[in-house]
């Protein structure tokens, strides 16, 4: 039976916004416009923001920033997203220029499906002076040298990958047209830096929110709506109330969903549905299509036990509290064979890096339509110190490995693999190339913090005369004398000028570049060891993340680090090292040479 069509729930709403926008804003305002849309989703109509996706931009931060959802909703929200958006086959991998409806709020559903076509525009009233609000909220700054756009608004508004962080970056490229790369300013240079304060005045920030809408060219129009059709057995579900709680967290590592409130129908020839109350009886719904039901009282639940097992083939029934700590309940659900477990280890190699990455368990899915294999590592931790570098989080992100930490307390620790700022740091490296040998000498060395002279005149006494001959000087810092020898000294006369008080450090035609640098590094007293590894957290290797880096890590003065690396090095391991205080050098064969020491 078809519904009498009643446009009362939109057009209240319509006019609920804008009465008491109008009745709050001087006759000054002017108006901007939002078109929304409407899509169908299990007896609702849910109001939509038609969006398209930006570099950086993740599901939880779209809904954090745009969607109008209280945080105890967020896990129905999450499923919502997932039915009106089908063609995101994996909503943790987004990408810039794909369209998808965010959504914002549920409304009674009042239409026959067939006669909700229309979009839904909302008027939004902003100030008609946007460059008095911008003045009143920002401060002219001369950029010093040193300075760093990101470094300047997290002072102001946070952490970089806040919410108020990303927001202060909005504002700034608002405040600063003129400034087209962000990770480009220079010493002198006059900037608005935006005041954090606008971010507790709406009516001012509404202004540029309109300039900074990100609604399709195509218009609200091109968004088709879609009936998705009602499933077998009726789900009524209302939403999570404790996002935070132990099978939420489990959830979100297993990359599931979670079922637990409302009631489950399932089909009985000649009988009436068998209803189970989800509240006592939750369920996880693996991407592959398994289900781990949490019976709240294993010993009285045999008759709904029974049913599901006989109503799916894949139902796993773990006899744990859904209360329970996260810890607990994990080896409940992977038990001591292992189940759902594809591994405890995944290994792979970058232009020579060995990366080894070990969990507590490794979870694989597929996504992009079952073609990109990404591998889930599931890891308990004690503390928040011992998280892994976000850096090296991004970077096996994009190697298709998903760190997934989790405090044994059951707090996540939700992993940022937002594009981290290399740019500043990568300045810092040193690259040294190997087509000539005594430049590559000469880089070295001054990298190692020693003084390089090439070419210096040396007299010495040699069969009763005194010889003049060329020679390279280096000299380290409390002035002991090294001379390096390219081949030009040969016989006694080697041991004529070590009489003289000066080291000799030969190096042959047939050394290759590893083996010079072994010979410097040992003639110079530098504590050394090849083939490093780093581990990724502050943790034991056993469920940790490492790193072996071919090439050769140095202890210098005062215990600072040197890493010679003979391969190169992505971004992010960069990134990492130097967060560590680590100096980076990499070394690079323009000429095809094998650098790995043999």
């Amino acid at each position: 039976m078809k519904h009498k069509r009643a446009p009362f729930t939109l057009g209240f709403l319509v006019v609920i916004v804008f009465v008491i926008l109008v009745s709050n804003r001087a006759s000054s305002s002017t108006f901007l416009y939002k078109n929304y849309t409407l899509r169908y989703d299990r007896g609702w109509d849910i109001l939509c923001d038609p969006y398209v996706v930006k570099k950086n931009d993740w599901v939880y931060k779209l809904f954090r920033q745009r969607g109008e959802i209280a945080h105890d909703d967020f896990p129905e929200f999450l499923r919502i997203f997932r039915r009106i958006n089908p063609h995101i086959r994996d909503i943790n991998r987004i990408r810039p220029g794909q369209q998808v409806l965010i959504p914002l709020k549920k409304l009674s559903r009042k239409k026959p499906l067939e006669e909700l076509t229309e979009a839904v525009t909302i008027p939004f009233v902003t100030t008609s002076k946007p460059a008095e609000t911008q003045k009143l909220h920002s401060a002219k700054y001369k950029v010093k040298n040193g300075d760093s756009i990101s470094v300047l608004i997290a002072k102001r508004f946070g952490a970089f990958g806040t919410e108020s962080y990303e927001q202060g970056i909005k504002l700034f490229r608002l405040y600063n047209p003129d400034v087209e790369d962000l990770d480009r300013i220079y010493s002198g240079q006059m900037v608005l830096i935006p005041d954090p304060t606008i971010q507790s005045r709406p009516q001012d920030l509404s202004f540029f929110a309109g300039l900074d809408s990100n609604t399709p060219e195509t218009g609200a129009g091109s968004w088709a709506r879609i009936h998705e059709a009602e499933p077998e057995f009726f789900v009524s579900a209302t939403r999570g109330k404790h996002p935070n709680a132990p099978l939420d967290i489990i959830a979100s590592a297993l990359d599931a969903k979670l079922v637990n409130t409302g009631t489950y129908y399932l089909p009985r020839a000649g009988q009436e549905d068998f209803a189970i109350d989800l509240s006592t009886l939750p369920f996880l719904e693996l991407t592959n299509g398994n289900r781990i039901f949490f019976p709240l009282d294993y010993d009285n639940q045999t008759a709904e036990i029974r049913m599901i097992q006989s109503f799916w083939d894949h139902a796993n029934i773990v006899r744990t509290s859904p209360n329970d700590p996260v810890e607990k309940i994990l080896r409940a659900i992977f038990g001591s064979e292992g189940k759902y477990v594809t591994k405890k280890r995944v290994s792979f190699s970058d232009h020579g890096v060995g990366v080894e990455v070990r969990g507590n368990w490794i979870i694989d899915t597929f996504a992009d339509e079952g073609n990109t294999l990404r591998h889930h590592c599931i890891t308990l931790i004690d503390s928040p110190r011992e998280r892994t570098s976000p850096s090296i989080a991004h970077y096996l992100d994009q190697n298709n490995i998903i760190i997934k930490e989790i405090l044994k307390d059951r707090v996540t620790i939700p992993q940022n693999v937002d594009e981290p700022q290399y740019k500043l740091i990568l300045e810092d490296v040193i690259r040294i190339d190997t087509s000539d040998r005594r430049v590559f000498v000469d880089k070295l060395t001054t990298a190692l913090g020693f003084h390089y002279t090439p070419n210096v005149d040396i007299s010495f006494p040699y069969a009763g005369i005194q010889v003049q001959t060329v020679s390279n000087l280096l000299v380290k810092s409390e002035g002991l004398q090294f001379l390096i020898d390219f081949g030009e000294l040969y016989g006694d006369s080697v041991t004529a000028i070590e009489k003289t008080g000066f080291n000799i450090i030969q190096l042959t035609k047939g050394d290759n570049f590893p083996a010079i640098i072994e010979k410097l590094i040992s003639a110079l007293g530098l504590p050394y060891s090849d083939s490093p590894a780093f581990l990724a957290a502050s943790r034991p290797a056993r469920h940790n993340t490492t790193l072996r880096i071919p090439g050769y890590i140095i202890t210098g003065e005062g215990e600072s680090k040197v890493l010679l690396s003979l391969v190169p090095l992505h971004d992010g391991l960069i990134n990492f090292l130097a967060d560590k205080g680590i100096k980076i050098v990499m070394i690079r064969s323009n000429e095809g040479y094998d650098l790995k020491p043999a």
